[in-house]
């Protein structure tokens, strides 16, 4: 529709607002989105211009632009190919995006990158200086560390070693004060491809219209929810682009403080849906599987092997995500804390608890959260309280106070830089909530219902406490100066034989008429009977007969929720993604054991495994060549501050305000940190991001669907008074 000019050019009216053609053509030019990726030409430099000149000039179609550069955003740098029948214009991923120029040498890829800096590691000898030509070549690359300009001072050569803790060769920035690895993975990972380099323009472009018309956000927010790339099918496949897309949603993060929580919750949502899908699809396939179809007919064999490249492939996605969240999150949190970095902690507690705690098929994403608690302690005793008023809460979903339980006990065995003190404290309150439930769930026993909600819940309490115990009953039955030379931290919290029996005591526990021992996951009953039989024989030989005498009276599984619809699981068992792997491994305890255990650690859940394993899950099986040189890679490690340094100090241990019970005002429960985010809002604006809507009905167990589906969890509220007794 033609509108007259008062300047005498004719006006279009697009969408409820005019525009002058030319605007229209600027318009019509910056939806071109593989525009936006001729880095050879310059193009997204005018492109950039373009669509800062036109929201100035004509506000209202700032919503239009915005969605313009989102999409662009999302599709990355293609090719056209050869029309299809139709006639339809064909597009696929160009390789061309992923080129890498650096020291004035272009790469075709990572892949190829990673192989240079491979082949230089295998070629010198330990300790050997690299030439001037190859050291040249690794500065370079040195320069894309997330540290890279502070590795590089004060240096003399770059040499060859083998990692003290990691037993791999790694390359050394050498220095007259000594030497410092660095990892080669991070500074490839951190370089910016062809596609990257167009993509940062583009965000710079979006950054820029956002705080010109901050009103703009919440529709930019819906675009990029609607714009996630899928892991399934040719295209979502690719790694890179997941990678790049990540990159970007992180950029936007750290430049838009008003939509950080938002995007990390669909970001966060996304990786669970992943990380849910491979857990399913692992259930489907096995090693086995793919071995034993050697006698089946070719297309089944096919069929299999395309299985398994899939789940390598959706494996090596989740890597490369959470590497890159890894990496945002080390550079917020990592240097000194303020009220910003609390502000950050308490929203990512939040995404925690309506995201991430729900899903109990995750097994990788919720490791985001054991990393950045490990960097202070007030922010692992938040997380502790969040768990341990989930648990307790009669207002909680059982499925939430269960899976809370799971939480606790998972990561207060795992966390290696957990103190004493916090490990002490959280199982004297896992205990205290066994005690509790104690008598009512004999009660429910008594009466045949062998199911009741609150009998599992007891179940569960007493499984978290004896897998507490497999961790650490050889470090609380050690004295310590300052403890009571007659009672160990061990027998005060057992209370075996003692005139006085507190509220935390778990002896009574396991003399309980229910016989709880005998309830719960065999594998964890037999590692307690086995660690206790170390520090107290006479206990554990009484205990070790109650489960011989209750074998066989009754069905062993039971206990552990699976008539309910729970699987049983322990959140923090070994993490599996390869190259992510580098920043949990340094804070992460693994099961030790001495070889008097006959208990086969394949059986049940994986909470016994003897160590991390770091590896993509069936990266080894039918993958392509893209993923055999990652999957090949040396295991590589990050910058970790010792635990003392990052303030658990052995003497440190929960403020007084660390209690399972209190106030539901979360500010009571942990401040500082529940503090709201940074909002470049004032007071009187009114500014509301949408929910993040992403659908994880897949993913759910039958027990969680009602819970996750409702509209509270939409909206990232608890399920209030809900209590699931089915």
């Amino acid at each position: 529709m033609h509108i007259p000019s008062e300047s005498g050019g004719a006006l279009m009216e697009v969408n409820g607002f005019a525009l002058h053609e030319r605007q229209l053509a600027h318009l019509e030019e910056i939806k071109k989105t593989q525009e936006w990726y001729d880095i050879d030409s310059g193009a997204y430099l005018r492109l950039r211009r373009l669509s800062l000149e036109l929201v100035s000039e004509r506000p209202g179609c700032a919503p239009r632009v915005c969605e313009a550069l989102v999409k662009a955003l999302a599709e990355g740098k293609k090719r056209a190919m050869s029309g299809n029948k139709n006639g339809v214009v064909v597009w696929e991923r160009d390789p061309l995006g992923e080129r890498i120029t650096l020291g004035g040498q272009t790469w075709e890829n990572r892949s190829a990158l990673k192989a240079r800096c491979q082949e230089l590691l295998r070629r010198y000898q330990e300790d050997a200086r690299l030439d001037d030509a190859d050291s040249s070549f690794m500065r370079g690359v040195l320069e894309h560390h997330p540290r890279g300009q502070q590795k590089l001072q004060g240096l003399e050569a770059i040499i060859v070693g083998i990692h003290p803790v990691h037993k791999a060769r790694c390359f050394y920035v050498l220095r007259a004060t000594g030497r410092e690895d660095f990892s080669y993975l991070r500074c490839i990972d951190n370089a910016a491809t062809d596609e990257i380099a167009a993509q940062q323009q583009i965000c710079d472009a979006l950054c820029k219209i956002l705080q010109l018309h901050p009103a703009c956000c919440e529709q930019v927010a819906q675009y990029i929810e609607g714009n996630f790339p899928s892991y399934h099918g040719r295209e979502g496949a690719v790694v890179e682009k997941h990678r790049n897309w990540t990159n970007s949603i992180l950029e936007l993060c750290t430049r838009m403080p008003a939509l950080t929580e938002f995007l990390l919750r669909v970001l966060v949502r996304r990786m669970v849906e992943i990380d849910a899908a491979i857990h399913k699809m692992e259930d489907d396939v096995s090693h086995e599987d793919v071995l034993g179809a050697g006698e089946a007919p070719l297309e089944e064999v096919d069929k299999e092997v395309a299985k398994v490249q899939k789940l390598n492939t959706m494996a090596h996605i989740l890597d490369a995500k959470m590497m890159m969240v890894f990496e945002y999150l080390q550079r917020r949190l990592a240097g000194p804390v303020g009220d910003a970095e609390n502000r950050f902690v308490s929203a990512l507690l939040g995404i925690f608890e309506n995201t991430v705690l729900l899903t109990h098929r995750a097994r990788c994403v919720q490791f985001l959260w054991f990393y950045v608690v490990s960097l202070r302690p007030a922010w692992a005793e938040a997380f502790l309280s969040l768990l341990l008023h989930t648990a307790f809460s009669p207002c909680a979903a059982i499925p939430k106070r269960l899976i809370s339980l799971a939480y606790l006990a998972s990561f207060v065995a795992r966390a290696k830089f957990l103190t004493k003190n916090f490990t002490l404290r959280t199982a004297q309150y896992v205990s205290t909530l066994a005690r509790e439930h104690m008598q009512v769930a004999e009660g429910h026993l008594n009466a045949g219902e062998r199911v009741h909600p609150q009998l599992v819940l007891f179940l569960y309490a007493v499984q978290a406490m004896c897998y507490i115990l497999c961790f650490h009953m050889a470090d609380f039955a050690s004295p310590e100066a300052g403890e009571s030379p007659c009672r160990t931290a061990l027998e005060l919290l057992l209370r075996e034989g003692a005139p006085e029996v507190g509220a935390e005591a778990f002896a009574p526990v396991l003399e309980s008429t229910a016989n709880p021992i005998s309830r719960i996951n065999k594998q964890v009953a037999d590692q307690f009977c086995h660690c206790l039989r170390r520090v107290s024989p006479g206990m554990a030989a009484v205990v070790q007969q109650r489960m011989e005498d209750f074998a066989g009276q009754t069905r062993s599984h039971f206990c552990q929720g699976e008539e309910a619809g729970l699987d049983i699981f322990f959140p923090f068992d070994p993490y599996r993604l390869r190259h992510s792997s580098m920043f949990v491994v340094s804070i992460y305890r693994d099961w030790c054991d001495d070889d008097e255990s006959n208990i086969d650690p394949s059986e049940g859940p994986e909470g016994f495994a003897k160590a991390v394993v770091p590896t993509n899950s069936m990266a080894r099986q039918a993958s392509d060549a893209a993923s055999d040189a990652e999957t090949g890679s040396d295991v590589d490690f990050t910058d970790a501050q010792h635990a003392t340094e990052r303030g658990f100090i052995p003497s440190v241990g929960p403020s007084p305000a660390f209690r399972p019970r209190g106030s539901t005002d979360m500010a009571d429960i942990m401040s500082p940190l529940c503090m709201p985010m940074e909002s470049a809002y004032e007071e009187d604006e009114v500014f509301a991001l949408p929910s993040a809507s992403v659908p994880l009905d897949s993913v759910t167990s039958s027990m969680l669907d009602s819970l996750m589906n409702s509209a509270a969890y939409r909206e990232g509220r608890h399920a209030e008074g809900t209590a699931i007794a089915r």
